[in-house]
């Protein structure tokens, strides 16, 4: 069965059940976990056949992705507003890991992980069923989120220690995505940002 065209033009509909689609599959993966995420589970809480979702998506992975898309414009203009507020290199790398932490709780760290790997590689199969990186590249707008990141870290560091920049942006990263994960284990966020920003103080040398 076919959808019926509900929309003024076919391009619209196509939009429209596009997102209905994609507000169907973040309901599923938020209220049943991403391993239930399924193209009959996600067709029957949109209402359509379930051999309708190729006509909006390539495979039920790739809605994965665009759930995760979603939120990236809102997370991009948090951070530069709040890095804006500021001129001091070492102020505007505070906010960034303060900030970065705080998305990192509210959205659920582990969740976002989780939609991009548990139940991945199911709908259309390939040979191969796609691992969660795999899935993640198809994306450009969650690439660009995590390359944007470290870019801006590695650039705030080069200005505050030009010689230490390549292993202070590291340790920066592998204390963000610490943070991260102690959030996902339940850390109270207010202990892990401050710890973080004392471990931020130390690579800066700031009292």
């Amino acid at each position: 069965m076919s959808p019926k065209i509900s929309a003024p033009s076919v391009r619209e509909h196509k939009s429209m059940m596009f997102e209905k689609l994609v507000d169907s599959a973040e309901d599923v993966l938020r209220n049943e976990g991403p391993s239930a995420l399924t193209a009959g589970v996600v067709a029957k809480a949109a209402g359509i056949a379930r051999n309708s979702i190729y006509r909006y998506v390539d495979s039920v992975d790739d809605l994965r992705v665009h759930v995760l898309e979603r939120y990236i414009p809102g997370w991009v203009e948090r951070l530069e507003q709040a890095i804006a507020e500021h001129d001091e290199p070492y102020e505007r790398l505070e906010t960034l890991i303060s900030l970065s932490l705080d998305i990192g709780a509210e959205a659920g760290h582990q969740w976002m992980v989780d939609v991009l790997t548990v139940g991945a590689g199911r709908g259309k199969k390939p040979e191969h069923p796609a691992t969660g990186e795999e899935i993640q590249a198809r994306s450009g707008a969650v690439m660009n989120f995590h390359q944007e990141l470290a870019r801006n870290i590695m650039e705030l560091w080069q200005e505050l220690t030009p010689e230490q920049a390549t292993i202070n942006s590291r340790m920066t990263r592998s204390m963000l995505d610490a943070g991260l994960k102690l959030l996902d284990a339940g850390h109270d966020l207010a202990q892990v940002k401050a710890t973080s920003l004392r471990v931020l103080a130390a690579l800066a040398n700031v009292d």
